[in-house]
């Protein structure tokens, strides 16, 4: 059983060939409300973007490419007050696909079978290989939606501060900030 995610934009793998795909995607305010819940913020008003899928000459890896903007709002970390921001990111992932592969043990014996003097001809089967560790094909499908959700998580500032915050300096001893280094005494013994 594959894992359900918050905002599903499921493509069929066998959909993609090796000339780009263009897709487009915008989360439904539900979808919003169970990210902003994944990432434990405040809200997220909006996720739209727009990406290009293609198979690359292997068969097997598809490559996904696109970008997305989304608005979310954070909680302040020393004044708990909303932090809206706007996010503008480019993303990218690798899938492997596969039932677009042979076995090994096949693909060894089809070239045994070719005459010596031929060249493998690549097109025939595929041995998978890696390429960056590439997320595999589950149920045939690629989801680009959750490859925008772990990029916006990515994305989402991991200190928001309000206005009021950042007009106010830090907050703690002031004590603390103004102690002396305590390797300042060594350069002085270093001058005698």
């Amino acid at each position: 059983m594959s894992p359900v995610h918050e905002f599903p934009h499921p493509v069929q793998a066998a959909k993609i060939g090796h000339e780009p795909m263009t897709i487009s995607f915008k989360a439904d305010e539900h979808q919003c409300a169970l990210l902003a819940r994944r990432y434990n913020i405040l809200s997220v008003e909006n996720v739209v973007g727009t990406a290009s899928l293609h198979r690359e000459a292997d068969g097997m890896t598809i490559g996904v490419r696109g970008t997305f903007t989304a608005d979310v709002t954070q909680a302040c970390v020393t004044t708990l007050e909303p932090v809206p921001d706007h996010i503008e990111e480019d993303f990218e992932g690798w899938y492997l696909d596969e039932s677009q592969a042979s076995s090994f043990k096949r693909a060894q014996k089809r070239r045994i079978e070719k005459d010596e003097d031929d060249i493998f001809d690549e097109s025939d089967d595929h041995i998978a290989d890696e390429r960056d560790d590439p997320e595999p094909v589950v149920g045939g499908l690629v989801d680009v939606g959750e490859l925008v959700a772990q990029y916006l998580s990515l994305a989402l500032n991991p200190f928001p501060h309000s206005e009021k915050a950042l007009k106010e300096g830090p907050v703690g001893d002031e004590a603390e900030l103004k102690k002396p280094n305590p390797f300042a005494i060594l350069k002085d013994l270093k001058t005698k």
